[in-house]
């Protein structure tokens, strides 16, 4: 039985907004900062986690930077991070995607491991709020991808089977959420991502320029 396909799932951060590769910009300033090198490899393994830069206080730690000298750190980074501009355009292409997608007529929602008031308010800044419905976060699940607990709850907001919808996503554990969940998975990787394990999803863009949003959802009925 063909299935049709009725939504398009999207991850946030690192596929929306590119906030990983510029988390990393900036970090890597702040602990120049102190002579030390950015222990990226680290960071790399905490990607597409609930995280949130909790764990780069551990790095400094580690590394052994003092409390004061860590807190000195985080208001360096918050105040560069805040007037860097890095986050007030979205990926190239996506905006044309998520159009593309409403003209046809597709429900669209997000599933992230960020907090609702992190992604809601960039949504927000960059004017595509509107497009999605609903906005599951980790507020919403008990447990964070790869599980596939925060896709299974856009299913359920929806009513729909996994095989009627596809994700976006652009890191490993997304990428596994959306397997562990019954869905097709897209990953159109970012920089920092693209060096990354992403074999398991079913189609690899390097860009969402490339994308021909009738031919996937055409390819994926068959």
């Amino acid at each position: 039985m063909i299935m049709k396909i009725k939504g398009i799932i999207f991850d946030f951060d690192g596929l929306i907004l590119d906030t990983e590769t510029s988390e990393v910009l900036i970090w890597e300033k702040v602990f120049q900062q102190f002579g030390l090198i950015f222990p990226l490899d680290r960071y790399l393994h905490n990607v597409g986690h609930a995280t949130d830069n909790h764990f780069v206080h551990g790095f400094m730690r580690d590394l052994g930077l003092s409390n004061d000298e860590i807190e000195f750190a985080i208001s360096e980074y918050e105040k560069l991070f805040s007037n860097s501009g890095f986050l007030d355009n979205p990926r190239e292409g996506i905006r044309e995607i998520i159009q593309s997608a409403r003209d046809s007529g597709l429900k669209l929602g997000i599933a992230s491991n960020s907090y609702r008031i992190w992604v809601s308010g960039h949504l927000r800044n960059l004017n595509l709020e509107h497009f999605f419905d609903p906005v599951c976060t980790r507020d919403d699940v008990s447990n964070s991808k790869p599980d596939p607990e925060l896709y299974n709850l856009v299913l359920r907001n929806w009513g729909f089977l996994p095989q009627e919808v596809f994700v976006f996503e652009d890191s490993p554990n997304g990428i596994l959420a959306a397997k562990n969940a019954g869905m097709y998975c897209i990953a159109v990787p970012n920089p920092l991502t693209v060096n990354m394990d992403i074999s398991k999803a079913d189609l690899i863009f390097n860009s969402f320029m490339e994308i021909d949003l009738h031919e996937i959802v055409c390819n994926f009925e068959e």
